[in-house]
């Protein structure tokens, strides 16, 4: 494709407007926690792992947890920016 973006680069692009938008929603949302009309945004569901996934292999060790803390509105937010992405 000559002068075109690659599904490659239109993935990374779409990538970072939904982290985008997922991140700034959750940031309003805990803005309008402090405030009573709107404490509803910052309702939330939290998944993944509670305890860390652990491996020794004697000279390495490492463990991994991951665990999402999804919000109404990081949700808001990730429609946003996958609305910013298709107006791109």
């Amino acid at each position: 494709m000559v002068g075109g973006a690659t599904k490659a680069n239109n993935f990374w692009i779409l990538l970072l407007c939904i982290l985008s938008g997922l991140t700034v929603g959750y940031f309003i949302g805990n803005l309008c926690s402090h405030t009573s009309v709107l404490a509803w945004m910052n309702y939330a569901g939290t998944f993944g792992l509670d305890q860390p996934f652990q491996v020794n292999l004697g000279v390495i060790w490492f463990s991994v947890q991951i665990q999402f803390n999804i919000t109404l509105a990081s949700i808001l937010g990730l429609l946003c920016g996958i609305f910013l992405y298709k107006k791109i």
